[in-house]
């Protein structure tokens, strides 16, 4: 890691007048001082998860350091040296508040400067971050917030349009079938909120039954927002079985085929026993 030191130099303040019209010259503060460092990012990441490290940042008690949700993962013992967490490391979270470090998209327009600790999640939601398509087959690219125009024109064969002003707050259910053909294959439907908002509902198979998830591609203003779905399936002999689950949308990032997680809705293969089912999707926007 390679260092040298700067001086920010301050202009000095205006003069100010007394009553009696003299000057009186205040001294300036003493110039504020940088330290220019390079380091390796590698050097600032989870041992355990290999993310990049954000606050709050623990350390066992011989100074190897993790993200909290990787110490709650391994009950509180490290993964380098087993021994116990130690407790919170104030100086380095301290020391990644107070870098600041340009956008990766600042070749494309984007003039944020952001701390290490926010880059992660500003990366995420640049609005200058360009992306490719996640419908198999598509090449298409876009930026943030240029997605609902692609959709309409591409991808509208599975459609379905929150965006009337009546439903501005969502809430309204879309209804579903998959009948058995449906089930060949991977399907993906289109759902269009107030504003740019573009959702995907993916339905792929996994092992011993079927994954449905839904994701965001484009929330512009999710930092203001709070995205909750609620799935509910009917199937079985004569749409006897239900199942249900309430999850936070996630982004469409997350995506990796063939993989589910905690915001996806599993079904076993007997729900396809009368060659359909019925899917009822409620979406719900809050302001935080």
């Amino acid at each position: 890691m390679a260092a040298k030191r700067r001086k920010t130099q301050i202009p000095p303040p205006p003069k100010k007048e007394t009553g009696a019209g003299k000057e009186i010259q205040v001294n300036p503060p003493p110039p504020q001082e940088e330290i220019v460092v390079t380091i390796d990012p590698r050097s600032l990441e989870c041992s355990i998860c290999f993310e990049p490290l954000c606050h709050p940042i623990y350390q066992c008690i011989l100074g190897h350091v993790a993200c909290r949700l990787c110490w709650k993962k391994i009950e509180n013992k490290c993964s380098t040296c087993k021994k116990p967490i130690g407790g919170q490391n104030i100086a380095l979270e301290a020391v990644l508040e107070s870098m600041r470090l340009p956008c990766p998209n600042a070749n494309l327009g984007c003039c944020k400067s952001l701390s290490y600790s926010q880059m992660q999640l500003h990366k995420d939601r640049c609005e200058f971050t360009q992306s490719v398509c996640p419908i198999p087959g598509c090449a298409h690219e876009a930026f943030s917030g240029q997605w609902l125009a692609h959709f309409v024109k591409d991808h509208w064969n599975h459609g379905y349009d929150y965006s009337d002003s009546s439903h501005q707050n969502y809430g309204t259910p879309c209804t579903i079938r998959f009948d058995f053909k449906d089930f060949e294959e991977d399907r993906y439907y289109t759902f269009l909120g107030p504003g740019k908002d573009v959702f995907l509902l993916v339905k792929e198979a996994i092992p011993n039954g079927t994954a449905l998830t839904l994701y965001y591609i484009d929330l512009p203003d999710l930092g203001r927002n709070y995205i909750e779905c609620e799935l509910r399936v009917q199937g079985g002999p004569s749409l006897s079985s239900s199942l249900q689950s309430e999850s936070q949308v996630v982004s469409i990032q997350e995506w990796k085929r063939g993989e589910v997680h905690g915001s996806s809705l599993l079904l076993p293969s007997q729900f396809l026993l009368d060659g359909y089912m019925m899917v009822n999707v409620v979406l719900h926007k809050e302001k935080r």
